[in-house]
């Protein structure tokens, strides 16, 4: 039976190793050592609570992953032909 749950640093290093094999096979050159910048970067945004990934789980493996950033953007004044902002 797949059990999904929250990613934790219990699972990080194998959710790391998931990422680069993905980066691998959309181009991502080997002669780069990517684990130490995607460590920290999950490291940083999972404490902040601006990442979140959920895995699923069969007999002890992971099988598949999610994850999403959140991203706060400031609102910036366009003209736009409509001048739909004051």
């Amino acid at each position: 039976m797949i059990e999904y749950r929250k990613l934790t640093t219990k699972e990080l290093e194998t959710f790391i190793d998931m990422r680069i094999n993905q980066l691998r096979e959309e181009g991502a050159t080997k002669d780069i050592d990517l684990k130490p910048a995607l460590y920290a970067y999950y490291v940083k945004h999972m404490s902040e609570g601006t990442f979140v990934s959920w895995l699923a789980i069969d007999k002890q493996k992971i099988i598949g992953t999610s994850g999403i950033s959140f991203v706060e953007k400031v609102a910036v004044q366009y003209k736009l032909p409509l001048q739909i902002w004051g």
